[in-house]
């Protein structure tokens, strides 16, 4: 059983060696040659001499390049550290000096958008350039490594040694005090890289023989998975430029991709899904036998207009809990069976409702979530605070060793006799606007953190473009002023573009709080639901 990401690709070498492993545009890459290219990635990183467990960044879109480098890294002994093309220059600097990368991928356009990076990242030492068209910067002391020449050097390099299961990739995007402002990352070990693809080929039903097109980028975790799901499994990923875009997919295009009627599954955001509702689908519904709306459910028309669209496939929700991706999965059918479930956990991780003293709850009874299994990460990169906050030992009562960790998110919910999961209203704070993933909690320490507020609360309110967008509702100190264009000019100074609110509405009264006392942001998001329904029709802002 594999226990490191390329060992996936290996297998799968093993009895299918001709069978397409990857397809992007007319290039076809098979499992043999994969794993040949693989191999070869990884003895090249073995010859710069690196230590087992150093990060590796990629900054290349979607292709099999950037499936080479990531399973090389793995087949190092390295992590990977996947980079958001959407971010600017400073971001990725950020993310690179926090990581402390010893290896930057790229290809000209990203070197070219991000100049000079030796003197920002002393642990870099080597930039290999995929493609051509790009130079080394004048004033860089990095080597810059041509990709081709790149690999020919693992003739003579020795073969990685291999080594433990440990650190296999940073995942960049939730919203702590991290890599930049409002940033940190999530370490996912090697365990969780192959537990999380087995789930996902598992719970979806991925087979040999699919062809299962990747709409989502692979800077997120749901973007790695879904293709070490595909690896897993033995199928095709499919690349294309329309659905592996730096934003969000272009929607039509993906469309008609699908009008062809070759792929047999897709994975998406709802963002992306309630875009899809409104085109014609044509022969997908002849080839497409599943779907995976990845962070979240979709909006009630649109999935009706999914499901009428595509009578024979199967539609998985696959929700977050927390910084949790990929936590529970719910099929349609079971909406109107079960209102306000988010489903059950994936194969290979559980989800925990327990008591204040360690004891789970009884069915229906409302307690603390709190997750253990393979899919537990080993906690946040450079942030050993937030780590032991959300990631600490489980209770003997729950069935366990006490030594075992498990994931504590900070969300209170139930769970009925059939294992299905309810929140409680509130209390999952995650937003997704426009795939990224932003913890409330963590943006409302931000916005405290300027000194401008009393209190101030962070909520998504659903938007049909993005998905949803960030409102920050705040109250001024006692017998203060404050202008909402002031606290937002105090965000943009502190938060990335893509944390930054839609909207800022400063109040005089407290904010309304639930029962146990904490601010009601569902309320608060009811309230504000109405603001950007009609998006779509007058443009997005």
């Amino acid at each position: 059983m594999a226990q490191l990401a390329h060992e996936l690709v290996d297998a799968a070498a093993l009895w299918s060696p001709t069978a397409t492993a990857v397809r992007h545009g007319t290039e076809r890459i098979s499992y043999a040659g994969l794993a040949g290219a693989v191999a070869a990635f990884g003895a090249a990183l073995a010859g710069l001499g690196g230590a087992s467990g150093e990060r590796v960044a990629l900054g290349l879109p979607a292709s099999t390049a950037a499936v080479v480098a990531l399973l090389g890294a793995s087949h190092a002994g390295s992590a990977s550290v996947p980079l958001d093309l959407r971010c600017d220059a400073a971001a990725s600097l950020a993310r690179l000096r926090d990581c402390g990368a010893r290896v930057l991928v790229t290809d000209a356009h990203g070197l070219d958008a991000l100049g000079d990076v030796a003197g920002s990242c002393p642990a870099l030492r080597a930039i290999v350039l995929h493609g051509a068209g790009a130079c080394a910067p004048r004033s860089t002391q990095v080597p810059v490594l041509a990709w081709d020449s790149f690999l020919a050097s693992a003739a003579s390099s020795a073969a990685p040694a291999g080594g433990e299961p440990g650190l296999g990739a940073l995942i960049y995007g939730a919203a702590a005090d991290g890599a930049g402002p409002g940033e940190r990352a999530l370490a996912l070990s090697q365990r969780n890289l192959v537990a999380g693809a087995a789930s996902s080929a598992r719970c979806l039903g991925i087979r040999p023989g699919d062809r299962v097109l990747a709409a989502l980028p692979f800077a997120s975790d749901y973007g790695v998975n879904i293709l070490l799901a595909t690896l897993c499994a033995g199928a095709t990923v499919v690349l294309d430029t329309a659905a592996a875009s730096d934003g969000l997919p272009d929607p039509a295009a993906l469309a008609r991709l699908l009008e062809r009627g070759d792929i047999t599954a897709l994975a998406a955001l709802p963002a992306t899904w309630n875009a899809l509702a409104g085109h014609d689908l044509g022969r997908a519904a002849d080839c497409l036998r599943y779907t995976a709306c990845a962070g979240g459910g979709l909006e009630r028309d649109a999935l009706a207009t999914l499901r009428a669209a595509l009578p024979r496939t199967r539609i998985h929700l696959l929700y977050d809990i927390g910084d949790a991706c990929r936590s529970t999965s719910l099929m349609p059918a079971q909406l109107d069976e079960r209102p306000g479930s988010i489903g059950r956990a994936l194969p290979y991780s559980d989800w925990l409702v327990v008591r204040a003293d360690g004891r789970e709850c009884a069915p229906g009874e409302t307690g603390e979530l709190v997750r253990r299994g393979a899919l537990v990460a080993p906690g946040w990169w450079n942030d050993p605070g937030a780590s032991s906050e959300q990631f600490r030992f489980l209770p003997p009562g729950v069935g366990l060793a006490q030594r075992d960790t498990g994931y504590w998110p900070g969300v209170s919910a139930r769970k009925d006799l059939d294992g299905y999961l309810y929140l409680s209203e509130g209390r999952n704070d995650t937003i997704t606007s426009g795939g990224y993933r932003i913890s409330g909690r963590e943006l409302e320490k931000i916005v405290i953190g300027t000194g401008l507020v009393a209190e101030a609360a962070a909520v998504g309110v659903a938007h049909p473009v993005l998905g949803q967008v960030i409102a920050v509702l705040a109250t001024p100190p006692q017998g203060a002023r404050l202008d909402s264009s002031i606290l937002f000019g105090a965000c943009r100074a502190r938060l990335p573009q893509h944390m930054l609110p839609a909207m800022v509405d400063v109040r005089r009264a407290p904010l309304p709080r639930a029962r146990d006392g904490q601010i009601d942001r569902a309320l608060l998001a009811g309230e504000l639901a109405p603001l950007f329904a009609d998006v779509a029709a007058r443009g997005a802002p």
